[in-house]
Formats: C-alpha cells, sequence, structure tokens
C-alpha cells in the first residue's frame, strides 16, 4: 500500500508538470503555469494519498459481510 500511495504523489506531480510545461511551451509563459500545475498536482496528489489512507484505516466489516467495500 506504500508504493501505491507513493505513485499516486508522483503521478499527480507528473501530470502537473506535463500539463504545466505543454502550456508553458504552447503560451510563452515559462514557468509561470508549469509552477501552477505542479501545485495543482500535488494537491490532487495528496487528496488522493488522503483518501487511500481512509480506506487502509477502515475497520473490517463483520464476518460474512459481503457488501464489497
Amino acid at each position: 500500500m506504500a508504493w501505491r500511495m507513493v505513485t499516486e504523489l508522483v503521478a499527480g506531480l507528473g501530470i502537473g508538470f506535463g500539463v504545466g510545461f505543454g502550456l508553458d511551451t504552447l503560451f510563452g509563459t515559462t514557468p509561470l503555469l508549469m509552477v501552477v500545475f505542479v501545485l495543482f498536482g500535488l494537491a490532487a496528489g495528496v487528496k488522493t494519498m488522503l483518501r487511500t489512507a481512509r480506506e487502509i484505516g477502515k475497520a473490517p466489516g463483520q464476518p460474512g459481510d459481503d457488501k464489497g467495500e
């Protein structure tokens, strides 16, 4: 699970960097949009990590409880 959380954070940063870099080269605003989208990616990655941590921390269901959660 730890690798999943690290991967989610790095993926958010990478996607934010890619989008920001692409828009910067398109509009010639280097490095403004890259910084903005890296911060958005960081926020998205942290949000996803917190959701994963919540899923890990949930108490297991009762035996025979097949809700699939």
